[in-house]
């Protein structure tokens, strides 16, 4: 085995350390692609040097590289199924590591996500993978696609995804494993892309609008749930209740006091909108709806409409100040999508381990960013969580 082993890492290196772009750009333009463009040698690059039929020809070579050199080892060599696997992963070492290139080639992408295509088309006829979470994952892919125009953007919500669902779906084995290794190599390239690349730098605009310490502390609304399974319903709702006595009294003592009102603006804007300083603050009537769909509704349905409120939100909020072109009613049609998105996303995601249909998730999740778009007159805030929860309550009956 020891022998075989080796046989397959030196056959799979050999056949990814092959590198078309490089061979390309030496043969039509007499250069080494490496020094030019972003210096990687990879489909990209090859479009941005030497054009589209020379990328084609590179793309089509070193996505096939490893499924190739996979079925070579396994079909013919008759190696086992670890084995030919290794000898795949050893084609996308061999492109990034090529000898005759000092060992600088390209990142290996194009040869892990024609493994992982591959991986994923075996698991699909396996009956591992369901064709309805292929097509939900392809929505996710064209609408980041859409709203953002960036790759990067698009596998840093996919590859999570994808992940979880492969991990819900398909039985822990040797295929398993290594499709597992295979996302997540394409995942650490990806977050190092949107470094380097500085994808996702935000605006300055954006930094400005945008409340941080509101951003970053409305994900722990997720902590009510979750106390409201460990120490009880009555414990959970006192707890919100005198958290959002507090977050509502400070309103009221500001609002009831207009020196007050002004000292706050003035030496705290980190905390308030400027639209809030006639009215009660989207945080407290934030609390106020989880309060309220806790109490009101069943369970599942109150956790899935906390989901709404905190990931559709955050999603919708970014990439509708990032990436938002179109707008709608005061906001961004960018934005109204990823919040919609994500609702899906988490809902999904919570299906797996809650009592709730599809179609109950779906409706819900799209009263929510209907809430979230038009103008109703109220925060959405507050409007987002008991329609949500009402449109899911009432679908769930019929």
């Amino acid at each position: 085995m020891f022998v075989e082993l080796v046989i397959a890492i030196v056959l799979g290196y050999g056949v990814g350390s092959i590198s078309p772009s490089y061979f390309l750009g030496r043969l039509i333009r007499k250069l080494d692609i490496r020094q030019h463009g972003d210096g990687n040698a990879g489909t990209v690059n090859t479009y941005k040097v030497l054009g589209l039929l020379p990328s084609a020809i590179t793309a089509v070579i070193d996505v096939s590289k490893g499924v190739l050199i996979f079925w070579f080892s396994y079909h013919v060599l008759h190696f086992s199924l670890t084995i030919a696997l290794a000898a795949g992963f050893a084609a996308i070492v061999g492109h990034v590591f090529p000898f005759y290139l000092n060992f600088r080639g390209g990142q290996g992408v194009a040869t892990a996500t024609g493994f992982l295509l591959f991986c994923l088309a075996q698991f699909i006829h396996w009956g591992w993978f369901p064709i309805y979470n292929l097509c939900f994952l392809a929505f996710v892919a064209l609408t980041f696609g859409y709203i953002s125009r960036k790759g990067e953007v698009v596998g840093s919500v996919v590859l999570p995804l994808l992940l979880f669902l492969i991990l819900q779906s398909a039985p822990l084995n040797t295929w398993t494993v290594f499709f597992v290794l295979i996302v997540i190599y394409i995942l650490l390239i990806n977050f190092i892309n949107l470094i380097h690349k500085r994808v996702m730098t935000i605006n300055p605009e954006v930094k400005a609008r945008i409340k941080w310490w509101r951003f970053l502390l409305r994900p722990l609304a997720i902590l009510f749930p979750i106390f409201f399974q460990l120490i009880g319903e009555k414990p959970t709702l006192v707890l919100l209740g005198i958290i959002t006595l507090i977050f509502l009294g400070v309103d009221l003592i500001r609002l009831s006091h207009r020196g007050v009102n002004i000292f706050f603006f003035r030496n705290l804007p980190m905390f308030f909108k400027t639209k809030e300083t006639q009215r009660i603050s989207s945080m407290s009537l934030f609390l106020i709806a989880t309060f309220l769909v806790l109490l009101l509704f069943q369970y599942h349905i109150a956790l899935m409409t906390i989901l709404y409120l905190i990931f559709g939100d955050l999603f919708g909020k970014f990439f509708g100040m990032q990436f938002g072109k179109i707008h709608l009613f005061g906001k961004s049609l960018e934005g109204s999508l990823a919040f919609f998105t994500a609702c899906l996303i988490s809902g999904i995601v919570l299906s797996h381990y809650i009592p709730i249909t599809f179609l109950t998730l779906f409706v819900g999740a799209l009263a929510a960013t209907l809430a979230e778009l038009l103008p109703l007159g109220v925060d959405d805030n507050f409007t987002v969580a008991l329609i949500s929860a009402s449109t899911m309550y009432v679908t769930q009956i019929f």
